[in-house]
């Protein structure tokens, strides 16, 4: 048993508001990774159909009551959702990047195919030479090997079809001394080389950049690798090379950073929104962000958001608080009325009375918006006989106990953090003109 303690109580609708909030963050998270997967092409209706089977499983949960699962896999299904689509994403730079290998091999070897039948005199048929034509100024075609190919059979030195044995025999010592190639050969005589590693480590770069940005956000960069490609293949090459990849590794670096603060103050916006504060001109100018929208305005918001969700939150919990603790008290017997709330909330502090224990009563003290309280049996009038005192706090203890029971039953947490002993401190004295007013405190306190 013991005297006056200082209790935390945690409510059944704190409980339920993190959970909601967990699944806000995943519901968020899910958005991203639906729209993000399609649009880059790595996600099918199957996966899609199973993840939202696995969040209507979550959202189950928080109806069952099973709050500790909830808070435990809801962290966990966000986790995996990030790191699938960092996966997917990187399946995704993969393929762009090799099939801009394939796009450029095939634009460097049209333009020189078209280069080497022009100065052979060789005349080309007008469709292939259009699919050349669309090959050497890199555009990409399905078939552009079968193409290439096509094209390389017209370089090739053939025997002429149609003619006598003799006539053959003639013709294949005239070709003794022309040494056949075939396309690898020939694209490795006539294609000019270029810093292969350089090129592909910029394409990946551009690749990435566009998972981050629209495509008109990244078109310069694309385009000044087709500038420095087109120049000579010299030191002067190599320096524009290595200055373009330090460039987009810094565009990278800012746009990935923008867009994680972004994905956090859409969640923060969401959350905002579901509290329905009148912070309209904030939600506005939140909609309205975009990739131009510098990161310090973001990280602005993200910090408004931040201050008025806490806010909310604190409001929310701490009339819940109130509200559990003064429903306990009634379910015992003790006096409480509807401005009891109100003025604790304002006042700081309340004394319940008990018409069963004339002359005594018990104060709650402390910010309700931290959890954290003060209880304390206390008597309402200096002329008493003080050898009941005791006896008054054993009785309260016994109360607390069946309080903390109450207040379990609702799916709430009360828990002692510190006590004294009973009868370690003379009860403080409140007196009528007390009860509903908050007073100096008097006497020795726990906080």
């Amino acid at each position: 048993m013991s005297g006056p303690k200082v209790v935390r109580i945690v409510t059944r609708e704190e409980i339920i508001s993190i959970c909601e909030g967990f699944l806000r963050r995943l519901d968020q998270t899910i958005d991203t990774w639906m729209r993000d997967g399609k649009r880059i092409g790595e996600l099918t209706d199957e996966e899609v159909a199973n993840t939202l089977e696995r969040r209507k499983m979550l959202g189950a949960l928080l109806a069952q009551d099973a709050f500790m699962d909830l808070q435990k896999m809801a962290p966990d299904e966000i986790a995996f959702l990030n790191a699938d689509l960092a996966r997917r994403q990187q399946i995704a730079v993969d393929k762009a990047t090799q099939a801009r290998k394939r796009q450029r091999q095939g634009q460097d070897s049209a333009d020189s195919l078209m280069q080497a039948l022009k100065s052979g005199d060789i005349a080309i048929p007008m469709e292939l030479h259009e699919k050349l034509r669309l090959l050497a100024s890199g555009n990409a075609l399905k078939d552009a090997d079968a193409i290439l190919a096509q094209g390389f059979s017209l370089l090739t030195p053939q025997a002429p079809v149609g003619l006598t044995d003799a006539q053959r025999d003639l013709a294949e010592r005239l070709m003794v001394g022309i040494e056949a190639q075939d396309s690898v050969g020939w694209k490795s005589t006539h294609v000019a080389p270029v810093p292969t590693d350089r090129i592909e480590r910029i394409d990946r770069q551009i690749v990435e950049l566009q998972m981050l940005l629209e495509a008109d956000e990244t078109a310069d960069f694309a385009a000044r690798l087709r500038t420095i490609e087109a120049a000579k293949v010299d030191v002067q090459q190599n320096l524009l090379l290595d200055s373009l990849i330090l460039d987009l590794a810094t565009v990278i670096e800012g746009a990935r950073e923008h867009r994680a603060a972004m994905a956090e103050l859409t969640m923060l916006a969401a959350e905002l929104r579901e509290y329905d504060l009148s912070a309209t001109t904030l939600l506005e100018s939140i909609a309205a962000a975009a990739s131009s929208t510098p990161i310090r305005v973001i990280n602005e918001f993200s910090s408004e958001c931040r201050v008025l969700i806490t806010q909310a939150q604190q409001r929310r919990e701490a009339e819940a608080r109130r509200r559990a603790i003064l429903q306990g008290l009634a379910q015992l017997g003790y006096e409480v009325n509807d401005g009891m709330e109100t003025a604790w909330a304002r006042d700081g502090q309340i004394v319940a009375k008990k018409p069963s224990l004339p002359g005594y009563g018990v104060e709650i003290g402390g910010q309700a918006h931290t959890g954290r309280l003060q209880v304390r049996s206390v008597a309402l009038t200096i002329d008493r006989d003080t050898s009941r005192d005791k006896g008054v706090e054993i009785i309260w203890c016994g109360e607390f106990s069946k309080l903390q029971e109450l207040l379990a039953e609702n799916g709430n947490n009360l828990t002692i953090e510190r006590a004294l002993g009973v009868g370690a401190v003379p009860l403080k004295v409140v007196s009528d003109s007390q009860l509903s007013v908050n007073t100096e405190t008097k006497g020795r306190t726990l906080g």
